[in-house]
């Protein structure tokens, strides 16, 4: 009953933000599509998107969808996929050193095991991406970004029980076109990017992308008084594209390689460190933000190979369209897990991950009351741990190796029916077979013989649409999702190689899109989530790997509103906010980790309460690391990364001056609180991000733009990640104030 309340309150609230002028058009026969309009008609563009694995515009998907183009990314600073945080409604993208992990709505993963997959789910040209230490990338070339908020039980099944990000890049153009963008900035920040695409023959088209990125780091390394963190990124794309007649192809191939130390070359937050509890002290320590004091400095590397090819038969009444996928990763993570010069203890982590995906799907053409879509989803491969081995206090330990394999299959099928030219009722599941195995060894011994598991499950989605018009309509949906259950991959003991059990979700949401006028638009939504069986991860006391266990159950409430405005041909606004209440409703048992002080008392573990062990054993050194107590409940406390308010402005403006074109652009985002750990003590304080950019266009017809731009102009204090163990509270830094200049040529 209290779901069925919530939804009733929900509708109240859609109802209230739509405009009566829109609701009295309900009696009014649907008007048939518009017509392409022509390039510019001084309202809001009318954007095409792929949510339900077709074309279809935006205001007409009945599903929780934000559509940002590649050139607003550019003009609001966003150049990489961790900063979409800052445009799109309801997403913090995070990172756990190599890898990336992505949360909407309060749902994500902190888990940064080899063989494990994100729940939310990343796709590039609709190819799925599988490997979370290959999905923090530079944007290139990217034409637009799809975020689709909420469980995707059916098309996009895939584990995707936050959410899913599809990044689109431009398919090859007949047309030789091209375009060159050079950057530099502070930190010794260089960057040149190129694209170039033509026909090759009739039928047949090329395009490149590349890219090459460096700079020095943004952390001021205080043991060396150097600079430490530096990036360095670089990516080549190439994609071939046929088409002839009923038959269309695209094949692809990436190589994508990231160094960004930024993520391991960290500071223990407010001096707590286990190096304060050894002689020699004082130990040097990194205080301020974006500095560091380590022993030595560390590393985050990716290498990534992805090869796929697309194709579509068109056929009288429906489509088949195929894809298929390989995809290598190794990745390697080296951290300093005291945070010290100390020689404490250290982790190299390296992985590596070769997966393969193929995917068929049959859609219904045409404009008929029924359309259909049909398919079969293969997802296999590995992820592995290759020698994680630890040092302590300057040995080095044994070597571990573990590995993931992971072999699912799934058919999945959804239908719209139309009823009349105002209600569109859709319905869909999917069934995922799915096994997972496992195994150990450590120096070489085997130490977890092989492990075998096997998951099934339905998952499922309804909604019922009413279009008012082509200008406005309202939705209510409700969709289930389920991620996998997952091995740790950390795990060399028989007594830990026990899979968590899949976690699912619950979503209820009401929405609302409409065009208020040709140069307004309105989209709104509110939704009630029911979350159990919730994947987590937490640190082991001793050897600070990651150990894997399922929360309870958690409960979110929330909102968002889209507002976009073309206020005249030279000035687009776009303006948005998400409010968010995500609570673990049953969560006994959480792993949390307390500091310990100078007046820590000494106690023995009993069944329901953790050791105590005393305090800080030098005067005046504290806190000096922490102890784990495994009891703590955590019902009641907020989600992780989970805000419960965001909101986002960008704006650009234009205007024709003395033969040239002058641009402004400005993206402001704000954050309220948010946590990085079950007992809500260790806090991302509320922070503004503006990023700006002014540009001079000497002449339209020469494709010639230079720039000036700057991030994070309000110099904001923002987590990158912060991870809690026994050996420290360790955070690392989002980059600090940077400006620069850019120029591009587009011929």
């Amino acid at each position: 009953m209290k779901i069925f309340q919530n939804a009733s309150h929900l509708a109240i609230v859609v109802a209230a933000l739509t405009p009566a002028s829109v609701l009295a058009q309900a009696a009014a026969p649907s008007a048939p599509a518009p017509a392409a309009a022509p390039q510019d008609t001084g309202g809001v563009e009318d954007i095409v998107v792929t949510a339900q694995r077709r074309e279809e515009r935006l205001q007409d998907v009945p599903i929780s969808v934000s559509a940002v183009s590649g050139k607003s990314m550019e003009r609001a600073g966003i150049v990489d996929t961790r900063q979409l945080t800052q445009v799109v409604p309801g997403l913090t993208f995070s990172r756990a050193n190599a890898s990336f992990q992505p949360y909407i709505r309060g749902v994500g993963t902190r888990n940064a095991n080899s063989g494990d997959e994100s729940n939310v789910s990343m796709y590039i040209d609709g190819i799925y991406q599988p490997v979370m230490a290959g999905i923090g990338f530079d944007l290139v070339n990217v034409e637009r970004i799809e975020v689709l908020r909420g469980p995707q039980g059916t098309l996009f099944g895939r584990n995707a029980t936050g959410g899913l990000i599809n990044i689109i890049t431009p398919d090859p153009k007949n047309e030789f076109t091209g375009r060159l963008v050079v950057r530099y900035g502070r930190f010794a920040e260089r960057q040149v990017q190129g694209y170039v695409t033509g026909g090759i023959a009739p039928g047949l088209a090329f395009d490149l992308t590349g890219s090459y990125y460096k700079d020095h780091g943004y952390i001021r390394d205080l043991t060396r008084n150097d600079w430490t963190g530096a990036k360095l990124s670089e990516l080549l794309r190439g994609k071939l594209r046929y088409e002839t007649g009923i038959f269309r192809a695209i094949g692809s191939y990436t190589v994508a390689k990231t160094n960004d130390d930024s993520s391991v070359n960290g500071q223990p937050l407010n001096g707590n460190t286990v190096a304060q509890a050894t002689a020699p002290l004082p130990v040097p320590l990194a205080t301020a933000p974006w500095t560091s004091s380590l022993e030595v400095t560390n590393m985050g590397r990716s290498l990534s190979h992805q090869g796929s090819l697309q194709t579509r038969f068109a056929f009288d009444g429906f489509n088949v369209e195929t894809t298929s996928a390989i995809i290598d990763n190794h990745a390697l993570s080296t951290t300093d897990n005291d945070l010290t010069i100390k020689p404490i203890q250290k982790t190299y982590a390296p992985q590596s991950s070769n997966y393969l995906e193929n995917e068929v799907r049959a859609l219904s053409t045409g404009n008929g009351p029924f359309s259909w879509i049909i398919g079969g989803f293969q997802f296999s491969g590995n992820g592995q741990f290759d020698a994680l081995q630890t040092v302590v206090n300057g040995v080095l330990g044994v070597p571990s190796f573990t590995r993931q394999e992971v072999a699912s299959l799934a058919g999945f099928g959804e239908g719209t029916f139309r009823l009349g030219d105002h209600i569109k009722i859709i319905g869909g599941l999917r069934y995922t077979s799915e096994r997972r195995n496992f195994r150990a060894a450590v120096n070489n011994v085997e130490t977890v013989p092989l492990q075998k598991t096997k998951f099934d499950k339905l998952t499922y989605r309804a909604s019922i649409s009413y279009k008012f018009s082509n200008e406005a309509n309202v939705y209510f949906s409700y969709s289930r999702g389920f991620k996998s259950g997952v091995y740790n991959g950390m795990a060399t003991a028989l007594s830990a190689a026990t899979p968590t059990r899949p976690e699912t979700i619950d979503n209820f949401e009401i929405g609302a899109k409409t065009d208020l006028t040709p140069w307004l638009r309105l989209n709104v939504s509110a939704f009630h989530y029911n979350y159990k069986d919730i994947q987590q991860s937490a640190r082991d006391p001793v050897t600070s790997l990651v150990v894997l266990f399922n929360a309870a159950r958690a409960k979110a409430d929330g909102g968002e509103i889209e507002l976009t405005a073309r206020a005249s041909r030279d000035l687009n606004l776009r303006a948005y906010a998400t409010l968010l209440h995500a609570t673990y409703t049953s969560f006994p048992g959480a792993q949390i980790f307390i500091p310990r002080t100078s007046t820590t008392p000494t106690a023995a573990a009993t069944a329901t309460s953790p050791a105590l062990p005393g305090p800080c054993p030098i005067a005046g050194a504290s806190p000096c690391g922490n102890y784990a107590n495994p009891f703590y409940d955590a019902s009641g406390n907020d989600v992780l990364r989970a805000p419960r308010f965001t909101a986002g402005f960008n704006g650009d403006y234009s205007h024709d001056i003395g033969g040239g074109s002058i641009g402004l652009s400005t993206n402001i985002f704000y954050s309220a609180k948010y946590y990085w750990d079950f007992a809500d003590r260790l806090t991302q304080p509320a922070y503004w991000m503006v990023n700006g950019e002014i540009s001079w266009t000497p002449k339209r017809d020469l494709g010639l733009k230079m720039s000036v731009w700057a991030r994070n102009l309000s110099n904001s204090v923002v987590y990158q990640q912060m991870l809690p163990s026994a050996m420290a509270d360790g955070v690392t830094y989002e980059r600090p104030r940077s400006y620069g200049v850019s120029a591009s040529y587009t011929f």
